[in-house]
């Protein structure tokens, strides 16, 4: 039976098969992969009571008796699926789920290997990838504003045109609020790490790094501490723009007409804060779907006094922009990204003088 590593699988862009539960595959898996899996989630569950309560040997037996009347259809899709390419299959830890299938496509003839250590090994390569990148010194411009300003639009567009952005809340899948999970999936720890770790192998060398201002937690993801440190003592660009563009920001983003229950259901998470008349008005501007004026609220006796309280945290100096549309917003930061880059590279140039 042939075996790669995770090295050689993501040199060489392979086609990957996750041949582990869908619960598993769901929670956690290299990106690309297509799951095939061995076992149901319950049939999982099954074999690892047998094997604790009975040994191996039972949780063998068990295992084949579930998996072998499937192997035709094992095979048929994984012909489907691969169309002829070498493939990697991979399980937790390189054991007898991929070990297996891997032996069997072999003797079908279909090339494949078995993926050496399994997913563990791609994720201890993202972990060691993020310790080497937090150990950079590498400076960040941090782009900071009061809710609606369009900051992630403008850092898509200028991802879009190659700066090195790191969006934390498109990698978490997350907005960064209450709403932040609205009409957005599901993201766990080790798939944000995932992503952040290809990122960063994306942008690859690098005199700066730009993100947005984010507090430490964007809904159950944790920002790994150099991010944070990197944030706090970044050049900050701050913008600005007038509560009648926020609103119409916030409801174009979250299009509250098509998500009500969620939007309910977040606000109740957190009416404890409002006063007794914003809880009124919120309650039947609810009623009415008056979704600008609800916004309107939020924005003024909720986000704006928390944003300015979380603000100062951030050490580093303060560029401040005004704009009124998001093209024109857009511009100016641009222009200040683009002085920035140039006043690193000055720098750069008197230290090798």
């Amino acid at each position: 039976m042939k075996t790669i590593t995770i090295d050689e699988v993501l040199e060489r862009k392979m086609l990957l098969l996750d041949v582990r539960t869908p619960a598993e595959y769901e929670k956690f898996h290299i990106p690309g992969a297509v799951n095939l899996p061995i076992f149901s989630n319950e049939e999982r569950e099954i074999v690892g009571t047998t094997y604790k309560q009975k040994g191996t040997e039972a949780a063998k037996e068990l295992g084949i008796s579930l998996v072998s009347p499937l192997l035709p259809e094992f095979y048929k899709r994984a012909k489907e699926i691969t169309k002829g390419e070498e493939i990697a299959i991979y399980c937790w830890r390189g054991g007898m789920r991929s070990k297996s299938l891997t032996v069997i496509f072999d003797m079908m003839g279909l090339p494949c290997r078995q993926l050496e250590g399994g997913i563990r090994s791609y994720r201890q390569k993202v972990t060691a990838g993020l310790e080497y990148f937090a150990n950079q010194t590498t400076p960040y411009l941090v782009l900071e504003g009061l809710t609606g300003t369009s900051k992630t639009e403008i850092l898509n567009d200028l991802e879009e045109k190659g700066y090195p952005v790191l969006d934390l809340e498109g990698l978490a899948a997350h907005r960064g609020s209450v709403f932040g999970r609205v009409d957005l999936p599901e993201r766990s720890q080790k798939e944000f790490e995932a992503m952040l770790y290809h990122r960063l192998g994306e942008i690859g060398e690098t005199s700066y790094y730009i993100i947005e201002s984010e507090s430490k937690r964007l809904g159950n993801i944790i920002i790994p501490e150099f991010i944070l440190e990197g944030k706090q003592k970044g050049t900050r660009i701050q913008v600005h723009a007038p509560l009648s563009y926020r609103i119409r920001t916030i409801l174009n983003t979250y299009h509250p007409e098509h998500h009500h229950e969620e939007i309910t259901g977040a606000i109740n998470k957190i009416e404890k804060r409002f006063s007794n008349e914003d809880k009124e008005v919120i309650a039947d501007a609810l009623v009415e779907n008056d979704y600008a004026l609800i916004v309107e609220r939020l924005l003024i006796y909720y986000y704006d006094p928390r944003y300015e309280y979380k603000a100062y945290e951030n050490e580093g100096n303060i560029i401040n922009l005004t704009y009124d549309s998001l093209e024109e917003g857009t511009k100016l930061v641009q222009n200040e990204v683009d002085r920035f880059e140039i006043k690193l590279r000055s720098e750069g140039e008197k230290v090798s003088l």
